[in-house]
């Protein structure tokens, strides 16, 4: 029975995570998910945060959505002293697919992991990396336009009016 708990609280974690990384990087969970690198992100995060703060960081997911969005995520994410930093270490994981450790004054408060180091989560999180999308272009070395990209239009930017 309790692996049976552990398995939905794994997943309502994860769902909360989602949820989280789109207020945050302003593309929805489907969005994220389909990037392919939700679980592997997700994976790295767990291993870097005290599961205190992991259940801190979690705790806001249930109201982000909904009418105060922003001032939740400027307020309880990105000014908070604790949670500041992740946010931001979550925020550039998710555009570029590379972790970026927390500040030498963060770790001294809240604690070191040895997986908090700079590093590429994968080849695939590069190429799915949300920089790519949100400045209309691709990977270099890794999702090639094709023959003749050159002579076409450039796609419209994400947020763009019709």
């Amino acid at each position: 029975m309790g692996t049976v708990m552990t398995i939905h609280d794994e997943t309502h974690d994860f769902q909360g995570f989602l949820i989280v990384s789109a207020a945050l990087t302003g593309y929805d969970s489907a969005e994220l998910q389909g990037t392919g690198c939700a679980k592997e992100y997700w994976h790295q995060f767990r291993q870097v945060l005290p599961k205190e703060i992991l259940t801190e960081f979690l705790s806001f997911a249930p109201a982000l959505g909904k009418k105060h969005e922003d001032k939740i995520i400027r307020q309880s994410y990105l000014s908070d002293r604790c949670l500041g930093p992740v946010s931001r270490s979550l925020i550039q994981l998710w555009y570029t697919g590379q972790w970026v450790p927390f500040p030498q004054e963060w770790r001294e408060n809240y604690g070191a992991s040895r997986f908090d180091v700079v590093k590429i989560i994968s080849t695939r999180a590069y190429k799915e990396g949300l920089v790519w999308d949100a400045i209309g272009a691709h990977p270099q070395g890794a999702k090639q336009q094709g023959f003749g990209a050159w002579s076409l239009e450039p796609p419209k930017q994400r947020g763009a009016g019709e």
